[in-house]
């Protein structure tokens, strides 16, 4: 197997049009590439890595910013981080799946505790807080 591809083999791996990454070749966007004259090579290696950084930016996108919220403001409800991040435009099943994932990450990030709304009421509510680096 070849350790490198053409434009047409990366195109068709990631689904899209060769056009797609001609452009973002001229924007310095995307995997490092090789010119050797007019053909264009990737390296598997430099796709490889690509993929692998894309993949974590998208799971951790949003989960920075909850992070610094709860450093600042010590524990919080969904509802709190809700108002207070991402510009509360995120609903609440978006946050608490970020949330997920940071108490669920290695290390894990965040904990969730239940605490009772009201000493008198059988009602809990869960707070997120941040884990302290050990």
């Amino acid at each position: 197997m070849s350790s490198t591809l053409t434009e047409i083999e990366l195109a068709a791996r990631w689904s899209m049009s060769p056009k797609t990454l001609q452009r973002w070749r001229t924007t310095r966007f995307g995997p490092a590439y090789l010119k050797l004259g007019k053909k264009i090579q990737y390296q598997l290696s430099a796709i490889e890595s690509y993929e692998n950084q894309v993949r974590t930016n998208v799971a951790n996108e949003g989960t920075e910013e909850i992070i610094l919220y709860l450093r600042q403001t010590g524990p919080a409800s969904v509802e709190q981080i809700r108002s207070a991040c991402l510009g509360g435009k995120k609903s609440r099943n978006q946050i608490q799946q970020y949330l997920y994932r940071l108490t669920r990450s290695t290390p894990p990030r965040v904990q969730a505790n239940m605490v009772a709304i009201d000493p008198e009421s059988p009602v809990m509510s869960v707070v997120y807080s941040l884990l302290l680096d050990q």
